[in-house]
């Protein structure tokens, strides 16, 4: 079960008729509002925030990148988007899914072979609709990597970071191969980076093309997302924000090389691009789009799962959103599909308030454009 944080939160929506069009300078001064107030709260330094709202555009930088160095984002500033790379793993298994290759209820087995078969319990198999939907009770991190987390200080996620950075990919699928479930399936929520990993894996073979050609090819290029990477180009691993905390000290990341798919939550983008995305998911001929957007799994209340993203109910309709969050990025993105909106947040800090503030930001954001 999630918190009850994110239904909390939603209650700030107010009901509201959203038919005239809002002009590009009220939308910059709506998004600079946000952003002001958000970094008022001085344990942020910098925030990049990204707007598409029926037809108009907005991307804008705030603050500053290291702290009193004056050197503020930009377009090209790249930042680690984290679990919001689930979402991108979850568009590749809408296309497999769309093309034939697969069906939402095909068990794992079926495409990784018999040494899998301890993917199941009480005879049901682990399918593709309980790695989408955390259903499957696949760990959620490798070893050693949550007690790490239970401890988020500096040296501690320097362990972790190096931890998941030499984890190869046959390790991962050795470690799966030895699980034994223990829960139903389909059943109960429980969030696993590991399903992501694996899924990419099954996309691997599926395709006989890496994972991250895969995402090339099938998104960030149609989308138009050029400054989108799971591994940095070394040309490009400047361009990647340094990460804080909110005593402004410096967070590890994943600047360099990992030898993991990266499924979970490796994906370092812009704020530019992540417009891209949000344009993407909302174009309606995108019919893979539509096809990963739709609820699969109700977790509680309000809320469903889709291909790894959360659906929100409300009088209002639906939205999608998903989080992000790393040593020292955190990210929002919400998408309102029948409002034709969409927002991104990120920020190069990282603390235990600094989820719930940003999706302040954007709600704000959002309510204002209503």
């Amino acid at each position: 079960m999630k918190t009850l944080l994110k239904a909390c939160i939603w209650t700030v929506l107010t009901v509201c008729s959203c038919e005239a069009q809002v002009p590009q300078n009220d939308l910059a001064a709506i998004a600079e509002r946000a952003a002001r107030q958000l970094l008022a709260d001085e344990r942020f330094t910098a925030a990049s925030i990204a707007v598409y709202d029926r037809g108009e555009s907005y991307v804008h930088h705030y603050g500053e990148l290291d702290f009193g160095q004056d050197n503020p984002p930009n377009d090209t500033t790249l930042y680690e988007i984290a679990s919001i790379t689930k979402t991108m793993t979850g568009y590749l298994v809408a296309c497999a899914v769309a093309e034939g290759k697969l069906t939402l209820d095909t068990p794992v087995y079926d495409v990784l072979g018999n040494a899998y078969r301890n993917l199941e319990y009480a005879g049901e198999p682990v399918r593709i609709v309980h790695l989408l939907t955390h259903t499957s009770g696949l760990p959620l991190n490798v070893d050693g990597v949550s007690e790490l987390y239970q401890s988020p200080n500096p040296n501690n996620l320097q362990e972790a970071r190096g931890l998941l950075a030499a984890y190869t990919k046959q390790q991962l699928l050795a470690d799966v191969q030895a699980l034994e479930l223990s829960s139903p399936l389909g059943t109960t929520y429980t969030y696993s980076n590991v399903a992501p990993n694996l899924l990419a894996h099954l996309l691997e073979v599926l395709y006989d093309q890496p994972y991250a050609r895969l995402l090339r090819e099938k998104l960030w290029e149609p989308a138009g997302m050029n400054h989108t990477f799971i591994n940095l180009p070394e040309t490009q691993r400047t361009q990647l924000a340094n990460g804080y905390n909110d005593q402004h000290q410096l967070m590890p990341n994943f600047r360099e090389p990992i030898k993991l798919w990266g499924a979970a939550g490796r994906a370092k983008s812009s704020s530019v691009d992540l417009l891209q995305y949000i344009k993407w998911q909302l174009d309606p001929e995108n019919q893979i789009a539509q096809r990963s957007q739709q609820r699969l799994f109700r977790d509680e209340g309000n809320i469903w799962l889709a291909y790894f993203w959360d659906v929100l109910e409300d009088a209002n309709g639906s939205h999608l959103e998903h989080h992000g969050g790393l040593y020292g990025y955190q990210n929002w993105l919400l998408i309102y599909p029948e409002q034709q909106c969409g927002i991104s947040i990120i920020t190069n800090s990282s603390f235990e308030a600094a989820n719930p503030l940003i999706k302040q930001a954007a709600l704000q954001i959002y309510n204002e454009l209503r």
